[in-house]
Order: C-alpha cells, then structure tokens, then sequence
C-alpha cells in the first residue's frame, strides 16, 4: 500500500522505467496530490517471504560446502508459503547430502546471524566476492545482502554475499526453520530444491505431527515405537504374502489331484471320457486350469465339476473341440443345470461357468449333467 492523511493506493505491481520504479495499482480510496508525504506499507506475508528468500542464500552456500563452488544460481521463486532454488548440478543429490544441506542452514539459523544490506560499486562488490546471478545485467551499484556480519565495515567476514535487491529479515535466526521437501532435476544439468520454513514449515510439521498420533492410535503404540511397529507389519505382511502363494500353489496340485481322481472313476462313452464330480472349494482359475489338464490328457473329453464356497454353489464345465464340433458345448450344458442350484451362467462352447445360491443341489446338477452329455454322446456315435 501506499498511504497518506487523504487516500490509499494499492500496488498491484512495479516496472522499470530508465531509473525510476513505477509503481501499478488503483486507487482504493480518497486522492493523491502532488508534494503529499506518503507512506508504503507491506502487506503481513512479506515476513513471510522474507523469510524464504533469506532462506534461498544460506541454502545456496550449504549447497556449496555439500556440493562444491561449481554450484551456481540459476532462478527462484520466494512465496509466502515455500521457496523454490534452481541450481547447476550434473546428478540427483543422495539423501545423505541433502540431510547435510538441511543441516548446515538449520546451523546458521541456531546462530541466529545478522543480515547486512548495503548498496556499493559493482566493482568493489565483486572484488570481496559477492556472488552475481548468471545472466543478470548490473549498473555500475548494487545492492549486496550479506549473511553473517552487522555493517559494511565487516563485509569480508560474512560467509554469505550475494547482489541482491530483495526484502529480507534482519537476522536468520527469525527464520525459524528450514525443511527440504523436494529435490529434482528440471534439465540436463539442472537441479530443483523445494523447501519450507517459517509458518509454511509449522503448518507442515503440524500435519505429520497429527498423522503420527493417528498412526499411534490405529496401531495402539507411543509415537516412539511406530517406526519399529511399521516395520513389523511390513514384515508381517511379506511372509503372508509368500504364505499365500505356497497355499495357492498346494490348493492348485490339490485340485489338480482331485481331477485326477475323477478321471480314472470316469466312465467312456465311445471315445469320450465323461468325468463328473464334487472338488473340494478352491479359486475358479485353478478348477479351469484342471479342466485343460484333463482335456488334454484324453482325446475326447467331456467334464463337468461343481464345489462349495462359503455358502455358495459353482458349477464349470468343459468339452474337448471334437465334441464342440458335434455339438456338445460347455455354455449349453451350464444353462440347463445352473437353474438347479438356483443360480445362472455361461460361457464359451470350450468352457463355461455358473454359481448358485443353494448348495445342496450340485449333486443333482451334476446328475442332470451326466444325463444330458449320455444323451447327447449316444444320439452322435
């Protein structure tokens, strides 16, 4: 804002014109004369802004002891809520140095160090060497921020100098915090840091503070401990993982021991081998899987099975392509005997499926079936 004892004016935006800074906006109230004394008034989040691009310098020099001298600037953004520092890097940074990055500016900032602003010739800037953006164009003065010493007099003794015209706090240690949420790489070369501090720090340790005692709640432990009770039920969850494999694959061989069975209990008709039957509960899969085992162990096969599972009847059939071809289908079959257990289904002449509420009738499903396949094999032989 821009104020006087007659109007108020708010700035929208600033351009420069030669030397001058205009300043954009409109006129919220009251008027404006020429030769008024005014004030200009910031609004309440640029503490908060402050804050963040004071962060963006320490976080340049901790990348600098990380990383070495070659990291340089190349853009940023400083908002009210986070920040955000491009810089040259030719690979990923690994958690161990952005732990140590963190570090270092956490550092500083527990030393709570002055910050020194002060305009000068370029020249004797870069002679005590303050650091310029790549790619910037500079007048003969700049505006040097220097982290780490109270006045100009002491200038060289700052470990942090950069030409800078930005807003920023009087002393670091008003930052409060500093948190790297995202490390990334925007192009070849170049290296993305997203961080936090202040308030937009705060309203993020406040969220994982209340999804910590959630965890803690859920899982019925101290805070201290969910780390090693998470890692219990990772843990946990991979043996079953693996138990439920190896009784998938024992209930497969079980099925597949069943149909056997069948098989050789089977009566021929002709060249068919009719096989019907109960099979112990077992996933749908590995039924049809049987079914092909036994199509192809035989050269003509017709094959009806039908098991419980929790309450609920499943009847499959299967015939082998010469029967197909005579006209015995699987989906034919399947719509006659599925009214039986009072259900329904269907499928392919090759393969078919039906499930029904009552259970009690799959033998008599299984007898209509056999009935229907006898039928069917002596009226084409």
């Amino acid at each position: 804002m821009i104020e006087s004892d007659n109007g108020r004016f708010v700035v929208e935006d600033t351009t420069r014109i030669a030397n001058c800074v205009i300043h954009q906006g409109h006129l919220a109230e009251g008027s404006f004369s020429v030769g008024d004394k005014v004030r200009a008034i910031v609004s309440k989040d640029r503490d908060s802004i402050k804050k963040n691009h004071t962060a963006t310098h320490l976080l340049q020099w901790a990348l600098q002891q990380t990383l070495g001298k070659s990291v340089a600037q190349q853009g940023s953004l400083v908002g009210p809520d986070y920040l955000r520092f491009d810089f040259t890097y030719p690979k990923a940074m690994t958690n161990d140095e952005i732990k140590k990055t963190e570090r270092l500016v956490m550092g500083k900032i527990a030393e709570d160090c002055p910050v020194t602003c002060m305009v000068m010739p370029r020249a004797e800037a870069q002679k005590l060497g303050a650091m310029a953006l790549f790619g910037e164009k500079y007048g003969a003065e700049v505006r040097v921020v220097a982290v780490g010493v109270e006045n100009k007099d002491h200038l060289g003794g700052a470990f942090s100098k950069e030409f800078c015209g930005g807003t920023h706090v009087d002393r670091i240690g008003s930052i409060g915090g500093f948190k790297i949420m995202k490390e990334e790489s925007i192009s070849a070369g170049v290296r993305r840091i997203t961080a936090l501090t202040g308030t937009g720090l705060t309203k993020y340790l406040e969220q994982r503070s209340n999804i910590i005692d959630e965890l803690s709640v859920m899982l019925k432990v101290p805070a201290e401990e969910l780390v090693e009770r998470v890692g219990k039920l990772v843990e946990d969850n991979k043996r079953l993982a693996k138990e439920l494999k190896s009784f998938a694959r024992l209930r497969g061989a079980d099925t597949m021991a069943e149909a056997k069975k069948l098989l050789e209990k089977g009566k021929k008709i002709g060249e068919t081998s009719v096989i019907i039957g109960r099979l112990s509960a077992a996933p749908v899969e590995q039924v049809r899987a049987a079914i092909d085992m036994l199509k192809k162990k035989t050269k003509s096969a017709a094959v009806v099975f039908g098991f419980e599972d929790n309450g609920k009847a499943t009847l499959l059939a299967g015939m082998s392509n010469d029967l197909v071809k005579k006209g015995l289908k699987a989906g034919d079959i399947v719509k006659q005997i599925a009214p039986i257990i009072d259900g329904g289904g269907g499928g392919r002449p090759q393969m078919a499926h039906a499930g029904g509420k009552s259970p009690q009738k799959i033998d008599d499903a299984l007898a209509k079936a056999a009935e229907i396949i006898k039928e069917k094999l002596s009226s084409t032989s």
